[in-house]
């Protein structure tokens, strides 16, 4: 095995690399199902992280996967992430739509097919600030329709169950 140890690494112009590096890293992960129905405009939180950066110069990268499942009547499930109770990445407004992180919708036009998704997205943040900061994932629908988070409504031996897990990783200036 071979080491390389340098002190600086420099392009030909005569700049030097961004070496970016990480402070800390928080993951918090839920193993077990819910069974949601929420209404149409409305949040529910999930999965919450706190962080304390270390420098108001920190940012924050924040990665989630949460795995969805749904009935019939598909509840068209939605999901966001803010900081201290405040969307900080989130879609326009479009129409008549909600507005989210990440969605996905009805697959079929088969109303006996039940399915799982998978909603995963990242934001690098800029709290600007050394106070924690909590970081939540929070789950929207349609008309108080029922879906399931880590499970999809069929409980027979043809699906399985999943994890979702919500990480933040402090990005060092």
């Amino acid at each position: 095995m071979s080491i390389i140890q340098v002190d600086t690494l420099q392009k030909r112009d005569g700049s030097t690399f961004p070496i970016g590096k990480l402070g800390q890293i928080i993951q918090v992960t839920k193993t077990d199902s819910s069974t949601l129905a929420v209404s149409t405009g409305s949040l529910t939180t999930l999965l919450t992280a706190n962080i304390t950066p270390t420098a108001t110069s920190s940012k924050i990268l924040v990665s989630y996967v949460l795995h969805v499942g749904q009935q019939t009547n598909q509840a068209f499930p939605y999901s966001t992430i803010r900081r201290n109770g405040s969307d900080i990445f989130r879609a326009d407004a479009i129409g008549s739509r909600q507005r989210s992180t990440s969605s996905y919708g009805g697959f079929s036009d088969n109303a006996a097919i039940q399915f799982s998704g998978v909603h995963t997205q990242q934001f690098l943040d800029s709290p600007n600030s050394t106070s924690q900061q909590a970081y939540t994932v929070n789950c929207g629908g349609y008309e108080g329709r029922t879906f399931y988070i880590n499970v999809p409504n069929d409980n027979s031996a043809a699906h399985a169950s999943s994890t979702s897990t919500l990480t933040l990783m402090e990005v060092l200036a």
